[in-house]
């Protein structure tokens, strides 16, 4: 992040950080790196609405954004068609 002796240009460089690291986080798929990311995320819009405060000179409260996740089913595999025994009549 560029340094910047203007906290709402802070704030906004914190957004651009959070934007990039859901976008990523979102490309990364499932697990430990994605769930980093988005604290990574979080930690930043946080920050930015620190920054924001006292450039408003009114407190205001941190802007909340909600996650949806997809869930995809996979089809049914040949293998669960197999008769018991796991050998396919002819």
């Amino acid at each position: 992040m560029t340094e910047s002796s203007d906290p709402r240009a802070q704030a906004a460089a914190a957004r651009e950080l959070a934007a990039r690291a859901r976008r990523l986080a979102r490309a990364v798929g499932e697990g430990a790196e994605r769930s980093r990311l988005l604290q990574y995320a979080e930690e930043l819009e946080e920050q930015a609405a620190r920054l924001d405060a006292p450039a408003s000179g009114a407190a205001q409260p941190p802007v909340v954004e909600q996650q949806q996740q997809q869930v995809q089913q996979q089809g049914p595999s040949d293998t669960a068609n197999d008769p018991p025994g796991g050998k396919k009549s002819s």
